[in-house]
């Protein structure tokens, strides 16, 4: 049975950026959701960001329809994230303008029981439940590899490289998992212009005061740009209602 919702997404340039490279979008029909952050310092975030997100959901939009199981649905999505990252490669090569254009993505679909989440980068998916709050999904950074491996690494300089991303290589191999949800979980998706600004726990907080999807947007980017967010930031939050 397919679930009813309520979605909303909202995006910021912030205090400093001339741009916003931040995309998100919202197939309510086809319970299709993405985040992509466009690489600062990078030509053309903002195209990498809208060629990657576009592609995926207009892929996966024909595909899903008949699509039964999970592990098809884990499936089609890995193939989509993949043809989204070889196009935006692509692109990168064969116009100048666009060189070395990247972007990170999460991405979220919900079948009649379960949220499957996949993401490359440091874009993140949250699970609200019941009072707990979980963060799904895993940063592709540098920071992350290096604790991985026990060793040290410095805040300051590792902050905010990834290594992965869409569109810098050839090939990527996305995360991808599953959570079964219930009705009143919320599923949240985020830049790293909000999560670099409000620690896990604050966002738990807000979303507990937070009535509805479009207030929690709305109350995130607030909080982000009043703790001095010096980037793009994006929230895109579901509401499982029945």
């Amino acid at each position: 049975m397919r679930p009813k919702i309520e979605a909303f997404g909202l995006s910021d340039i912030g205090h400093v950026r001339k741009k916003n490279e931040d995309v998100f979008k919202i197939l309510e029909e086809h319970l299709l959701f993405s985040v992509a952050d466009g690489m600062g310092g990078h030509r053309a975030g903002d195209i990498a960001a809208l060629h990657a997100t576009t592609h995926i959901n207009n892929l996966l939009a024909k595909t899903l329809l008949t699509t039964v199981s999970i592990d098809q649905i884990i499936n089609l999505i890995n193939l989509a994230i993949k043809e989204a990252n070889f196009r935006v490669f692509n692109l990168s090569r064969s116009n100048r303008d666009y060189s070395g254009m990247g972007t990170t993505l999460c991405f979220l679909h919900l079948n009649s029981s379960h949220a499957i989440f996949a993401h490359v980068g440091d874009s993140r998916v949250y699970h609200y439940q019941k009072n707990s709050f979980i963060q799904l999904t895993k940063d592709h950074s540098l920071i992350n590899k290096l604790i991985d491996q026990n060793k040290n690494c410095d805040k300051k300089t590792c902050k905010n490289i990834i290594t992965k991303a869409i569109g810098t290589y050839p090939k990527i191999e996305p995360s991808i998992d599953t959570i079964p949800y219930e009705i009143g979980d919320i599923f949240l998706m985020t830049t790293d212009g909000l999560t670099d600004y409000i620690s896990n726990d604050h966002i738990k907080k807000i979303i507990e005061f937070s009535k509805s999807p479009r207030i929690l947007c709305e109350n995130l980017i607030k909080e982000a740009k009043n703790n001095g967010s010096s980037d793009n930031i994006t929230a895109l939050a579901v509401k499982i209602i029945e």
